[in-house]
């Protein structure tokens, strides 16, 4: 950019360097910020439900333990249950990412097999996190019908859509998708319930793999 000094009659070049503006910068703050405070009503919440058991637990009791209004509480989580769940999404992830990288040769049985088997190695570097899961599920149906009708649902229906996808099929149209995802969970809520009753000492991906033998039997 040129500047012209008037009374001097000199010009005089000067550089400009376009800077972030602090808009720019917010959205990466708040999404931390937003981010730090998912985790912490999710810490606080685990630990009131372990202490206290899941009925007798509020939103208002998990917003007071993380030092947050109940308004902030259902900007991050629509209920208790969903609070309890928090990390349902990155198992998802791990199952349609495990599914997807696997070759096409392959048998879609054993893709399946292959994808429902990544979920043990999150059980077991978050022990703690998936056995309150289970034990809440095995002692509170309302956590186990969250379970169910949320967060195993929505992995079933994208496996079934990936499966589908694979087979080259319309899953309206073929029932095999649906029907072969939905042993899979059947067979991973299996082990989670032998796990459950075990008191969680048995070690995970083997309960896991017994059941997922009976998978075996789709492949002919």
């Amino acid at each position: 950019m040129s500047v012209t000094d008037t009374s001097q009659g000199l010009t005089f070049h000067v550089s400009c360097r376009t800077l972030p503006m602090m808009s720019d910068l917010e959205p990466g703050r708040r999404e931390r910020k937003k981010q730090a405070t998912r985790d912490e009503l999710m810490e606080h919440a685990a630990r009131l439900f372990a202490e206290h058991g899941f009925d007798a637990v509020t939103t208002a009791d998990i917003a007071e333990a993380a030092d947050v209004s109940q308004r902030t509480f259902f900007r991050h989580f629509p209920s208790k249950e969903a609070v309890l769940y928090g990390h349902a999404h990155v198992l998802r992830e791990r199952i349609l990412t495990e599914f997807a990288t696997r070759p096409n040769d392959e048998s879609v049985v054993d893709s399946v097999i292959v994808s429902i088997r990544a979920i043990a190695s999150y059980y077991k570097t978050h022990h703690e996190e998936t056995f309150l899961q289970a034990r809440l599920a095995a002692d509170f149906p309302a956590v186990a019908a969250y379970a169910r009708a949320y967060v195993q649902s929505d992995w079933e229906h994208e496996l079934t859509a990936a499966i589908a996808g694979r087979m080259g099929v319309d899953p309206l149209a073929d029932p095999r998708p649906e029907i072969l995802s939905g042993a899979a969970f059947a067979a991973y809520r299996a082990a989670v319930r032998r796990w459950s009753a075990a008191g969680g000492h048995d070690t995970f991906g083997t309960l896991l793999d017994e059941s997922l033998e009976a998978l075996g039997a789709f492949r002919g």
